[in-house]
C-alpha cells in the first residue's frame, strides 16, 4: 500500500518540480507554505525558481478545499523563455512581462523581446528606460520581470452623477391614506421574513396609481465626463455619470429611459438625494362602464376585472352604474352574471348589451324581438341546433316604442322595417300569428345585409395560446395554429387544428384532426366520441369511441379505443405506454431494440372496463362512510334525535351499495365479451413488448418480423403466427 504523504517530484517529460498530495491523507498533515518551501530548499530547488508566496499558498488552498482526494501543482514557473505585452482591460496601461529560460545560455533573446515591443502599435513609449530596466533585468538572478509599465494613456472622466426624475402624479395624503390601509394587509402576508424590513405601501411616503408599461422615473440628461487616451493613441469616450442607488422592491424594471412599470397598480416609493426606493402592489378597482347608443335604444355593459386587493368585479357594481345612468326597463341580471364569471375565470373584459329599448312600429308594420342573447366575446352570438333566434309580429294598428330611458316613442316617428330573411340553416315557423326563425344546426349566428344565416364552422387563424384563452364551439372548428400547452378546445362537433398541441386539452363530440401531433408532456390529452387522426403522440393520453389513426409515432402514450390503433404510415412507431384497443392495433412496427415496455390490451370493452373502475371506486367510499356512520351510531344515544337521521343515511348508503354491487357484476360479465381482433405487425415486433387479453399475457422476448397475434378463445392463450394473405377466422 502507498504511504499516504506529499512529496515534491520532477516530471521529466516538462523538467518542472510538482508538488503531489497522495489520496487520502489527513487534513491535518497536508502542506503549509513554510513547510513546502522548506522542503523544496532542501531538495535543491533554486529558489528564484519557485512560484510566487502568492501562487503556491492560491494552490494550497485549492487542495484544502477537497481533502482526502489526489492532487497535484507545480511549484515552480515555467523553464521556457517567455515574453508578452499586457494590456489593462481600460486600455489605458501597457506592461512588459518576461521570463527568463531555465538554461542560462539561452535565458533570454533580446531580438524577440524588441520585436514585441516594435510590433506592439502602443504609442508614447520610453524606449531608452525599456531598454534600461530590461538589461538590468538581463544581468540580475530574478527570473522574471513583471509589472514593467511602458506606456500610460489617460483614463475618461465620469461625467456627473445621473438622478431619476418621478414623472408620475402623487396622490394628496388622504387618498393615499385609504389606499395604503387597502393594500398593506395583502402584500405584509406574503412578505417574507428577510423581506418584513424593506420599503412597503405602509411605510412609503409616496404613492400614485401607475399602468402597465408606463415610465414612472425618467434619468435626467447629464453630459459624459472627458474624454481619456488610450495607449494606442486613440480616443476614449467619457463616461456617463453613476447611477442612483436603487432598491426595487417587486414589479418594476431598469431600462435605459428609466423605472418602468411591469403591471398596473399603486406605485409606493421612497425618494432621497442618492437613491430611490420603488415597488408596485399589482391593484386595480373592477369597473362596470355604461356606454348608451345615440339613438338611446341599447345599453351596453363593458366589465374589467379587479387587479390585486382592488374592489371585486360584483353584480352590484354592475347594477350601481346602471343606476346612475336612470335606464329604465328590465334588466338582464342573468346575462351580467355569466359575464361577471367569465371575466373573473379569464381576466378579459366583455362588453353585452343589457337593455334594448323598443322601436316604434308603423299601422301594418312588423315588430321584430331578438330571443338570442349577445354575445361576451363582441363576436357572433353562438346558437345551439333548436334555439329561437328572432320573432316577427305584424301590428296592424302600430305601436309606439320606448328608448332605454323610457321615453314614448311614437308609432308616426317609426320608420319602415323590412321582413329578414334567412338562409337553409334557419327553419321559419308560424304559431298564432307570429313567426319565429329558428336555428336547425349550431354555430354563429350571422346577420347579413337583414339576412340570418348560422356558420356552423368557425375558423381561427391564430395559435390558441394564453393570451386567447380557452375555446369552445358548439359545431365545427377549424384551428390554423397550435394548441399550446395548458389550454382547453372543445368542439361540438369536429375539430381540426392545422398545427400541433402541447400539454392541453383537444376535444371533440364528432372526431379530431390534427396534421402536427401533440406533445402531451404527460398531461396533453385528445379526445373524441367517434374517430382522431394525428401526425404523431408523445407522452400524451389519446382516447377515442372509434378508430384511432397516428401517421408517424406515438411515443409513451396512454392510449384508448373502443376500436382499433391504426398506424400503417411510414414509420409507424408504437413505442412504450399502455395502450387499450377493442379491437386491436396495427403498426409497422412495435416497440424498439432498446427494450423499452410496451403494453397493449385487446379484444375487450374497455369503456366497460372504465366503468368498473369508477363503480367499485364508489364502493370503496360507500363503504368509509358507512363505517363512520357506525362509530358516530355507536357514540350516539338512542334516545337522542341524530339516531334516526344516522339509521336513515345508512340505510340509503347499504341500498346504493347494494345496486352498486349488482352493476360492477353485471359489467364483469360484459367486460368478459370477446371482440374479433388482432395486433398486426407489418415490420418488427421488439422485446419488451407485452400483450394481453382477458387476464392472459404474452411476453415478446425476441424480435419477430411481419407476424400477427390473435387470442385463440379454445386454448385461452395469445398466439402468434406470419401475416397471412388473409387474416384468420378468430372464432
Amino acid at each position: 500500500m502507498p504511504e499516504k504523504t506529499w512529496n515534491i517530484e520532477k516530471n521529466l517529460k516538462n523538467n518542472r518540480w510538482y508538488l503531489n498530495i497522495s489520496e487520502a491523507l489527513p487534513i491535518k498533515n497536508y502542506p503549509t507554505l513554510d513547510s513546502l518551501k522548506a522542503k523544496a530548499e532542501k531538495i535543491g530547488i533554486n529558489k528564484l525558481f519557485i512560484l510566487t508566496d502568492e501562487l503556491l499558498e492560491r494552490n494550497i488552498e485549492k487542495a484544502n478545499m477537497i481533502p482526502g482526494e489526489e492532487f497535484s501543482f507545480p511549484i515552480v514557473i515555467q523553464p521556457t523563455f517567455d515574453v508578452r505585452i499586457i494590456i489593462s482591460p481600460d486600455k489605458t496601461k501597457a506592461s512588459l512581462y518576461i521570463r527568463k529560460a531555465s538554461d542560462k545560455n539561452t535565458s533570454i533573446d533580446l531580438k524577440l523581446i524588441s520585436g514585441v515591443i516594435n510590433n506592439s502599435r502602443l504609442k508614447h513609449l520610453n524606449h531608452e528606460k525599456i531598454k534600461m530596466a530590461i538589461n538590468s533585468f538581463r544581468t540580475s538572478e530574478a527570473m522574471e520581470l513583471s509589472d514593467l509599465v511602458i506606456a500610460e494613456g489617460t483614463p475618461p472622466s465620469r461625467g456627473k452623477d445621473r438622478k431619476l426624475t418621478p414623472i408620475v402624479e402623487w396622490l394628496e395624503t388622504e387618498h393615499a391614506q385609504a389606499l395604503k390601509n387597502r393594500v398593506t394587509a395583502p402584500v405584509e402576508n406574503s412578505r417574507t421574513n428577510t423581506e418584513k424590513n424593506s420599503l412597503t405601501p405602509q411605510n412609503a411616503s409616496k404613492l400614485a396609481l401607475v399602468e402597465k408599461g408606463k415610465i414612472l422615473f425618467e434619468f435626467k440628461a447629464t453630459k459624459p465626463g472627458t474624454k481619456g487616451i488610450d495607449v494606442f493613441g486613440k480616443e476614449i469616450p467619457g463616461l456617463p455619470g453613476n447611477d442612483p442607488t436603487l432598491e426595487l422592491v417587486s414589479n418594476i424594471t431598469l431600462g435605459s429611459e428609466g423605472l418602468r412599470a411591469d403591471c398596473s397598480g399603486l406605485l409606493y416609493s421612497e425618494i432621497t438625494e442618492d437613491k430611490v426606493k420603488a415597488g408596485i402592489v399589482p391593484f386595480r378597482d373592477a369597473s362596470a362602464t355604461i356606454v348608451i347608443e345615440k339613438n338611446n335604444m341599447a345599453v351596453t355593459l363593458i366589465l374589467e376585472r379587479e387587479e390585486g386587493p382592488g374592489l371585486p368585479l360584483s353584480l352590484d357594481l354592475a347594477t350601481e352604474a346602471l343606476k346612475e345612468k336612470e335606464v329604465k326597463g328590465a334588466i338582464n341580471t342573468d346575462l351580467i352574471k355569466q359575464a361577471i364569471s367569465r371575466v373573473k375565470e379569464t381576466g378579459k373584459k366583455a362588453e353585452i348589451i343589457v337593455l334594448r329599448g323598443d322601436p316604434p312600429v308603423l299601422p301594418n308594420g312588423i315588430q321584430i324581438v331578438m330571443l338570442t342573447e349577445p354575445s361576451l366575446l363582441n363576436t357572433p352570438p353562438v346558437v345551439l341546433a333548436g334555439d329561437r333566434i328572432l320573432s316577427i309580429k305584424r301590428v296592424p294598428q302600430g305601436s309606439d316604442g320606448h328608448d332605454v330611458f323610457g321615453n314614448i316613442l311614437l308609432a308616426s316617428s317609426a320608420e319602415q322595417v323590412a321582413e329578414p330573411t334567412h338562409d337553409d340553416s334557419i327553419a321559419r315557423e308560424t304559431t298564432d300569428g307570429q313567426t319565429f326563425f329558428t336555428a336547425r344546426v349550431s354555430g354563429e349566428l350571422i346577420i347579413n345585409y337583414n339576412k340570418y344565416s348560422i356558420s356552423n364552422t368557425k375558423n381561427i387563424t391564430i395559435d390558441i395560446d394564453e393570451k386567447f384563452g380557452d375555446i369552445s364551439f358548439p359545431g365545427n372548428l377549424l384551428i390554423t395554429g397550435n394548441i399550446t400547452s395548458g389550454r382547453s378546445v372543445k368542439a361540438g362537433e369536429k375539430l381540426t387544428v392545422t398545427g400541433s398541441a402541447g400539454a392541453a386539452l383537444a376535444y371533440a363530440e364528432d372526431s379530431v384532426a390534427i396534421d402536427g401531433g401533440i406533445k402531451g408532456a404527460g398531461r396533453g390529452t385528445v379526445w373524441a366520441k367517434r374517430e382522431i387522426h394525428i401526425g404523431f403522440a408523445e407522452n400524451a393520453r389519446i382516447l377515442a369511441g372509434q378508430t384511432i389513426h397516428i401517421d408517424k409515432f406515438c411515443f409513451q402514450c396512454t392510449v384508448k379505443t373502443n376500436h382499433q390503433l391504426i398506424m400503417k404510415k411510414n414509420p409507424g412507431v408504437l413505442l412504450g405506454g399502455n395502450i387499450r384497443a377493442t379491437k386491436g392495433v396495427e403498426v409497422i412496427e412495435l416497440g424498439s431494440a432498446k427494450t423499452i415496455r410496451t403494453s397493449i390490451s385487446f379484444g375487450q370493452n374497455y369503456l366497460v372496463s372504465d366503468k368498473i373502475e369508477v363503480s367499485e371506486r364508489e364502493l370503496e367510499k360507500i363503504k368509509d362512510v358507512i363505517i363512520k356512520v357506525d362509530a358516530e351510531m355507536e357514540k350516539t344515544s338512542p334516545t337522542s334525535p341524530r339516531i334516526h337521521e344516522l339509521r336513515r343515511k345508512k340505510l340509503e348508503l347499504l341500498k346504493r351499495n347494494e345496486k352498486l354491487t349488482v352493476r360492477v357484476f353485471s359489467l364483469k360479465e360484459q367486460f368478459e365479451t370477446h371482440y374479433l381482433s388482432h395486433i398486426r405487425v407489418e415490420k418488427t415486433v421488439y422485446p419488451g413488448v407485452i400483450l394481453e387479453s382477458h387476464g392472459r399475457y404474452y411476453e415478446v422476448r425476441k424480435p419477430m418480423h411481419h407476424v400477427i397475434f390473435i387470442f385463440d378463445q379454445s386454448s385461452g392463450q395469445i398466439v402468434c403466427s406470419p401475416i397471412p394473405s388473409t387474416i384468420p377466422n378468430q372464432e
